[in-house]
């Protein structure tokens, strides 16, 4: 029985810290906007993985919402007729992407992170200019540059520990979002996708349960 309950308080010994290195679920909200593009988010992480003691990998579920001044979209895809190499469009989207996420500890409280969505659903107000529909694409994934669909959003930043279970970020959002477009008044209706790109600084709280 001693020699059990060595063992036993061995093993608690040796869990505690263990455990104590394991971060909990974390949420956080973020908001970023510059010049007529805004958009704002809310997320929930999960840490897979902790490397050396201090590069944190994870996953994630990110809700997001993009908006902001008519700006011009890129046609992605066959340019004829109205459907332009690019045509201002007035965003007005929203997301739910899984996401995955990188963040290296520099100290106890600060450290530099970055996240990634990865596949997911995007949805919004159809807008009409003149013959074209304009329809958010519905479903999101990244391919890299402009092989991306959808709505996706990346964050880069620093963030700093301002109390146990609370850290402050902040830094650079770059995002993509995606319309198809479509001729109404064309013979056989053709469509083509449209494709902006923006970054805007942003800031953020997390909060780890």
């Amino acid at each position: 029985m001693r020699h059990f309950s060595l063992t036993v308080l061995c093993a608690a010994a040796l869990a505690a810290p263990l455990a104590a290195q394991l971060s909990p679920i974390s949420l956080d909200a973020s908001a970023g906007a510059k010049g007529g593009a805004r958009r704002a988010a809310v997320s929930i992480w999960y840490p897979v993985v902790r490397l050396a003691g201090r590069l944190h990998l994870g996953l994630g579920a990110r809700v997001s919402a993009y908006g902001g001044d008519p700006t011009d979209y890129t046609n992605r895809g066959t340019v004829q007729g109205s459907l332009a190499s690019s045509v201002p469009i007035d965003p007005a989207l929203y997301a739910l992407n899984s996401a995955v996420f990188g963040e290296l500890d520099l100290t106890n409280r600060v450290a530099l992170g970055a996240n990634l969505d990865v596949i997911g659903v995007a949805t919004g107000p159809t807008r009409t200019a003149g013959s074209l529909s304009e329809k958010p694409q519905g479903f999101s994934y990244f391919r890299y540059g402009s092989g991306d669909h959808g709505a996706l959003n990346s964050e880069f930043f620093v963030s700093l520990r301002v109390a146990p279970r609370v850290r402050v970020r902040g830094g650079a959002s770059h995002y993509v979002t995606t319309y198809t477009v479509t001729d109404t008044a064309a013979v056989g209706a053709p469509s083509s996708r449209y494709q902006k790109f923006q970054t805007v600084p942003f800031i953020a709280v997390r909060l780890r349960l």
